[in-house]
């Protein structure tokens, strides 16, 4: 014999009272497996089809830095599939700050990095970025007119010896106006550079060029 036990109102108010963490679980459970299927799956364009660019400080939203990046993609890059933007914390100051660039620099993300002298200094030091002095005497990078003093900094060895010579690694922005009316960035003590471990150094190059270019355009109109 087969006993039936009726779903009544009350029944089911009091199973959802007591169980009702069962489904929230759920729910979670299939939003996270959902995420990770789309990560998985979501087309990625390839490295020498992309440029990256990494910015500390900015104020802005994603979407006003891409909308400054667009016309650089489209004039000095235009057959990367994708230019994207990935804004850090403002201050690189606090803990979080330094373990979010820390993660992202160990992982070889991005390929521009927008960052505060200090920062800069630090990551250079250890040979994290490119030095850009081949492509300015090859002409492949216009720094006409801009103090690049700042962008030297020496290679320090495993024993924290630092090297006798500078390496150019970087372009300082604080003479580029256009970088923060366009992009929401305070330039004042930051350097624009590019890592060692890109992958697409040729376009990474132009796209930084047109940086350069753009960063000046403010200066022009005056």
């Amino acid at each position: 014999m087969r006993i039936k036990t009726p779903i009544t109102k009350a029944r089911l108010r009091n199973h959802i009272a007591y169980h009702w963490w069962m489904y929230l679980l759920a729910v979670a459970a299939s939003v996270f497996g959902w995420n990770l299927l789309y990560s998985a799956t979501a087309y990625r364009s390839p490295q020498n089809l992309r440029v990256d660019v990494y910015i500390q400080g900015a104020r802005a939203t994603e979407d006003q830095v891409n909308a400054f990046l667009k016309p650089v993609w489209e004039a000095y890059v235009p057959e990367m599939e994708t230019v994207s933007s990935v804004l850090l914390t403002t201050s690189s100051q606090d803990y979080y700050g330094n373990m979010q660039l820390t993660v992202y620099i160990m992982a070889n993300e991005g390929d521009i990095y927008l960052l505060s002298s200090n920062d800069f200094k630090s990551f250079a030091s250890q040979g994290v970025f490119l030095d850009l002095q081949p492509f300015i005497d090859s002409g492949q990078l216009n720094v006409e007119g801009l103090d690049l003093s700042a962008g030297y900094v020496a290679l320090v060895d495993d024993e924290g010896i630092a090297a006798s010579e500078r390496t150019l690694f970087g372009i300082p922005a604080h003479q580029l106006p256009g970088l923060q009316t366009g992009m929401g960035v305070d330039c004042q003590n930051t350097v624009l550079c590019i890592t060692a471990f890109n992958e697409n150094e040729e376009n990474v190059i132009r796209f930084l060029d047109g940086l350069l270019a753009a960063g000046r355009m403010e200066n022009t109109a005056e």
